[in-house]
């Protein structure tokens, strides 16, 4: 369930590939490789995407597919 802090949503690094329609493994993948930019992260050092990269992440989903 994605997490408001502030006025803002954050997504985990799973709800991020379940919205953009991938794999969590995928998404790792992108990351690793650049193709997607690394996202902030909270205060354990887990990544939070904001709704605006996760519609980044499933532009770029759909245009590899």
């Amino acid at each position: 369930m994605p997490k408001r802090i502030g006025d803002q949503v954050f997504y985990s690094t799973v709800e991020a590939a379940m919205a953009a329609g991938i794999s969590k493994a995928t998404l790792l993948r992108w990351l690793r490789n650049g193709d997607v930019p690394e996202p902030k992260r909270d205060r354990r050092g887990w990544r939070i995407f904001s709704e605006i990269e996760v519609n980044e992440i499933r532009t770029w989903a759909h245009r590899t597919s």
